[in-house]
């Protein structure tokens, strides 16, 4: 494998936080996202992806035999983002039943074509049955599937920039 800088260059400029938002604002609008909003919300991380504070080796379960890595690529993964009212961001920060939650709805809505965590790694259960996820009113799901083709039109037209450019 030949690792040189015009590799990295594209993946280093893809490696962005502006993409999980990317997919978020063409499921919601259909278009690019204009680097602010949605008024009142913020777009969180389920899972710590740094290494400073991360509570990794308490958030999830490990497979036994597997080491314990960053999750530096769940930075960028859209399963591991939440757009949350920005009120509730510092709950979540520090109630780590509310990050439980949020995680294993995340794995609850996209683990069946998405898997949200490394093969390595698995979210605990509930720790007990006032935390089950049928115990909360959930709204529906929002977003139109239909404007996925205009995300990965953009996906591409920005990859053929970033290569042209390398």
């Amino acid at each position: 494998m030949r690792i040189g800088t015009e590799f990295c260059r594209p993946s280093l400029a893809l490696d962005d936080n502006d993409y999980p938002k990317q997919v978020w604002s063409f499921m919601l609008t259909g278009r690019k996202f204009p680097k602010h909003g949605p008024e009142g919300y913020a777009l969180a991380h389920l899972a710590d992806h740094k290494a400073h504070k991360n509570r990794a080796r308490d958030d999830f379960d490990t497979v036994e035999g597997q080491h314990e890595s960053m999750l530096h690529g769940l930075y960028t993964s859209p399963t591991n983002t939440v757009y949350l009212p920005v009120a509730t961001i510092k709950p979540t920060d520090f109630g780590p039943l509310l990050r439980n939650l949020l995680k294993r709805r995340a794995a609850d809505l996209y683990g069946t074509f998405s898997a949200p965590l490394p093969p390595w790694l698995s979210i605990p259960a509930a720790p007990d049955s006032d935390w089950d996820l049928d115990r909360f009113d959930w709204p529906e799901p929002v977003g139109d599937p239909a404007w996925i083709p205009a995300f990965l039109k953009f996906r591409r037209d920005r990859m053929e920039e970033l290569i042209g450019r390398a």
